[in-house]
């Protein structure tokens, strides 16, 4: 993802395995549910949540390792495991010194069971966690060795862009396919649940080809949406009382007994993630099989929606994880837009294929970090000490109707704004609350896709 996962979490497991540092590789591991997040219970990865979630599953696994090929030599010697260290990579005999590389006895240290109870490093002892260590991935990075999503080449792969509707919510009315089937390159233009796939030899044909479309549109509820009128709905929102977050003494009576009262409202539009790499999904869709190439974030709901629109088993869709330029949430939805949408043209292609968006796709087309209103008032005693903090805030909750929602969301509050409880200062009174925010679908582009979604407060 590109904050050094592809090197912490090896050296956390390194340093309690006593692993040979210099040794040490790296692979993205495959979907299936033994790799699952310990937190979220799935396999994805988001929210900088790598090291912390796994630092102590790492430690453990680690240690494990070590306890077991510590055992292993010792049986292969004959004597007491305790007589053993490890170091470097080796077992070593204190009493005779002699050693056995981990490779002369993995294969006999994994028929062993793995303990239950290990003893893990005193962080005094740490060789590697805490030190600088260049990172295992940046040679590939810099050489061009490394393959990120948009490299993936696959024999007989052809290339698709699609055409999508330029309103958030909108369906295909009508589309007249002659020009762009005239393109030289063009092999296909289908209809596909987000638009209008045309599959090409190439990109530059598959583009080429989408600019040829003659569409019509029917743009839906939102084609008179507005930022402006959103703007003032939240401005009104927060104006009526909503859920409270946190609630310490009493705000209003604080404020009117305020030396100094400080109000200020700050507005956050849409932001896309903008990402380096635009977005990219590979598929080759076989009667039996599934497999798919793509920087994701999200394999297990990636793969749950491919097998469904395959029509496959989960177990059938594999998913290769490839290097990605850039993810920030992006490419973690419940939707699995992307990835869904590829394997849709993947079945109309009849044939492995490739679906890019471009850099202008994914900036008018993505889930968006949703627009959020916030409403302070503050007020100071007569020596300017912090008295009391009132913050309202109106927005959409970006883990409503997902996976997420039972974990994130206690009652009826959206804990993603993680800043608007923590106040870093303590005050007399405190007041964080908010209003829900009823746009219907699409209403805040996709990074809502669902009704009412109650705002975070």
């Amino acid at each position: 993802m590109g904050q050094g996962v592809f090197t912490a979490l090896p050296m956390i497991l390194a340093d309690e395995l006593d692993a040979d540092w210099t040794k040490v590789r790296f692979e993205p591991a495959p979907v299936d549910p033994v790799y699952n997040h310990p937190v979220f219970h799935m396999q994805m990865t988001g929210g900088s949540t790598s090291t912390w979630s796994s630092f102590d599953q790492f430690r453990q696994a680690g240690a494990a390792a070590r306890a077991m090929l510590i055992t292993a030599a010792a049986q292969r010697w004959n004597v007491d495991a305790a007589s053993c260290r490890t170091e470097n990579g080796t077992v070593i005999h204190s009493a005779s010194n002699r050693r056995l590389s981990y490779g002369q006895l993995a294969e006999s240290a994994a028929r062993l069971t793995p303990p239950q109870q290990v003893t893990l490093k005193d962080p005094k002892d740490f060789k590697l966690i805490g030190k600088p260590l260049k990172r295992l991935d940046t040679p590939e990075k810099t050489n061009g060795k490394g393959i990120f999503g948009i490299d993936v080449k696959v024999p007989g792969m052809l290339t698709a862009v699609v055409a999508r509707s330029p309103v958030f919510g909108g369906k295909l009315k009508s589309v007249n396919a002659d020009k762009a089937k005239a393109v030289k390159g063009v092999r296909k233009v289908v209809e596909v649940p987000s638009g209008v796939a045309v599959i090409a030899d190439g990109f530059w044909a598959a583009k080429r080809g989408r600019d040829a479309l003659q569409i019509e549109w029917d743009e839906g509820p939102m084609a008179d949406f507005n930022t402006k009128s959103q703007r003032e709905q939240y401005a009104e929102l927060a104006k009526q009382p909503g859920l409270s977050a946190r609630k310490e003494g009493d705000a209003s009576g604080a404020i009117g007994s305020a030396a100094k009262k400080i109000e200020a409202v700050y507005e956050v539009p849409y932001l896309s993630h903008a990402m380096m790499e635009p977005l990219n999904c590979a598929v080759d869709l076989r009667s039996d099989r599934c497999e798919i190439w793509t920087g994701t974030q999200f394999q297990t709901v990636d793969r749950m929606s491919a097998a469904g629109i395959a029509g496959l088993k989960p177990e059938q869709v594999q998913i290769h994880t490839t290097l990605l330029g850039g993810g920030f949430g992006r490419r973690a939805n419940p939707a699995s837009d992307f990835v869904s949408e590829a394997v849709h043209v993947a079945k109309a292609a009849g044939a492995p294929v490739k679906v890019i968006w471009t850099r202008e796709d994914d900036m008018h087309g993505g889930y968006y970090r949703p627009m959020y209103y916030h409403s302070l008032v503050g007020g100071v005693d007569a020596d300017g000490n912090p008295l009391v903090w009132s913050h309202h805030l109106v927005g959409q909750s970006i883990v409503a109707g997902t996976p997420f929602e039972s974990v994130i969301v206690k009652n009826g509050i959206d804990g993603t704004p993680e800043a608007a409880g923590k106040i870093p200062a303590r005050f007399g009174s405190a007041r964080i609350g908010g209003r829900k925010s009823w746009m219907g679908k699409a209403a805040a582009g996709r990074a809502s896709a669902w009704d009412r979604s109650t705002c975070i407060v």
